[in-house]
């Protein structure tokens, strides 16, 4: 019976079935279809609501003061190791954790400014964006090795390997991260992206691509948004017109600037790869994933790297979350800095004839933000075209500020803030005429 548990063929069966189940199969709960890792972090909170902002204000507190610790009685350094780094922020990104810190005291507290406290700026940011976020990642962080440690990884990405390339210049094991994002959220998908990029699976520029349009929002939040900018009706239509224009930006963002110019170099020393044709692709996928099934970690390691990866969202991630978030979502809600970036965008939208332009393009720029916005500015619009193109292009961005953007950044990705603006603005572009032709032809 031992010899069978710790065989790889028990191990990759057991150990993937168990990550399927907990992080990608939709069961019925409370009248929805939901993943185990949704109900379970929908529990926690309704069960902490009271002093889950209390915690998240600790651990940016943590994040302050662990550092102070680390330079006043380190200073030789004797504590290494990953976890010993996030202790160990530059200069500039102190700053951000120690401003992170004052504002989200200010909202805990509705001390200071009501504006940075207000349900709509502060109050969104800590008890909505970094509470679900201290709960959902973590609880991705405890599921996730059993969907890249024990040659689940290997076996579908097998399968996916030749189109992936061709299509998107990535490796086959993409698809995984995509389906995680699909069903689990942006944020466990960037997870799973770094932890394999750390691993040697991926390349940085690899990295960078899947990260910057792989892990796409999941189909719960696009169906919030559809249903708050009032096209639920349309939701299959929205989202089929989303995945043509996901695959099609896939195609063309690996290949040109800046994705195109990232380094393409491993972190770690890849292991050599069998080549992937058609011809036998049954054989070579089972052998890949129970050649991986072999290294899985034993139970102290797994335990060891769930920690660490906790660890890095709860001290890394979320300290600067306020900072971040709070200040776009100011700046798209009281200044109108965003309406004046939109005015070339306005122009070309009038010369395609679309109604609506003037408020469409705002909408778009203010996803750089957080996503959700576009949706709360779009409802009142009274064209179904105007809030079908803001749905389809405000999900298909991927990139913002409030969650992916800074977690993009904090996870070690070869992406700086003005890429992420860059592909922004690009994915937008790209975007916007899939959305539009899908609309003229379908509404």
């Amino acid at each position: 019976m031992r010899s069978l548990v710790s065989s790889p063929t028990f191990q990759f069966i057991l150990a993937s079935s168990f990550g399927v189940f907990a992080l990608l199969a939709p069961v019925p709960y409370e009248g929805n279809m939901m993943v185990p890792l949704g109900i379970i972090s929908h529990i926690i909170r309704n069960q902490l609501s009271d002093v889950l902002p209390s915690f998240v204000v600790l651990l940016c507190l943590i994040a302050v003061l662990g550092p102070l610790y680390f330079y006043l009685f380190d200073r030789e350094h004797r504590f290494t190791g990953e976890i010993a780094k996030l202790f160990r922020p530059s200069a500039g990104w102190y700053l951000i954790r120690l401003i992170s810190f004052a504002m989200a005291a200010m909202v805990y507290t509705k001390v200071g400014p009501a504006w940075l406290w207000s349900d709509d700026i502060g109050g969104l940011v800590l008890n909505d964006l970094m509470v679900s976020a201290a709960v959902t990642i973590v609880i991705g962080c405890v599921i996730l090795p059993f969907l890249t440690d024990f040659g689940l990884m290997e076996y579908m990405g097998t399968y996916a390997e030749i189109w992936f390339r061709r299509l998107f210049t990535i490796p086959g094991r993409g698809a995984v991260d995509a389906i995680a994002s699909w069903l689990g959220g942006s944020s466990v998908g960037l997870l799973v992206t770094a932890n394999q990029m750390r691993s040697g699976f991926y390349t940085q520029r690899e990295a960078a691509v899947v990260a910057t349009n792989f892990s796409i929002v999941s189909v719960a939040f696009a169906l919030v948004i559809v249903d708050t900018i009032g096209l639920t009706q349309y939701f299959y239509l929205i989202y089929v017109t989303l995945a043509a224009g996901g695959i099609i930006c896939a195609m063309i963002m690996p290949r040109i600037p800046p994705l195109s110019r990232k380094p393409d170099n491993y972190l770690s020393a890849p292991e050599p790869a069998e080549e992937v044709t058609l011809h036998n692709i049954h054989a070579r996928a089972w052998r890949a994933a129970l050649k991986r099934a072999e290294k899985s970690p034993g139970a102290g390691a797994l335990a060891q790297g769930i920690t660490k990866n906790i660890l890095e969202i709860w001290i890394g991630v979320l300290p600067v979350t306020m900072f971040i978030a709070a200040t776009g979502l100011s700046v798209a809600e009281l200044t109108p800095l965003f309406y004046w970036l939109a005015h070339p965008f306005v122009q070309l939208l009038e010369w395609l004839s679309l109604e609506d332009g003037k408020t469409i393009v705002p909408a778009l720029l203010i996803s750089f933000a957080d996503n959700l916005l576009p949706a709360l500015l779009a409802s009142d619009i009274q064209s179904e075209t105007a809030r079908f193109v803001i749905a389809v292009v405000s999900v298909g961005q991927l990139i913002f500020m409030s969650e992916t953007g800074i977690v993009i950044l904090k996870l070690g990705f070869p992406i700086h803030l003005g890429d992420l603006l860059l592909i922004f603005l690009l994915r937008t572009l790209i975007l916007l005429p899939v959305a539009m032709l899908s609309a003229y032809i379908f509404l």
